[in-house]
């Protein structure tokens, strides 16, 4: 197995290595949601963890990205091979 310094795969690859080692945002989740009622719960739960602020949860609450609802099914992003 060949070892790569992670800085320099990060120089030569960095598409490659934004999808490699990202973490699935809300935006991410709110593919996979069928209906605004899921879009709120996913809200309040990132608030809940302290991964959005009030000011970015209200934002949200307030312009939900309808145009996202649908586009993915669950476990899309881990066959993709995403974590």
């Amino acid at each position: 197995m060949i070892e790569w310094d992670i800085d320099k795969f990060k120089r030569m690859f960095p598409n490659l290595y934004r999808e490699i080692f990202s973490v699935p945002t809300i935006y991410d989740h709110f593919e996979i949601c069928q209906n605004e009622k899921e879009a709120l719960e996913i809200i309040d739960y990132f608030e809940r963890k302290g991964e959005l602020s009030k000011e970015e949860a209200d934002y949200l609450r307030r312009n939900l990205p309808k145009h996202l609802f649908g586009k993915r099914k669950r476990g899309d992003f881990a066959r993709r091979g995403s974590r």
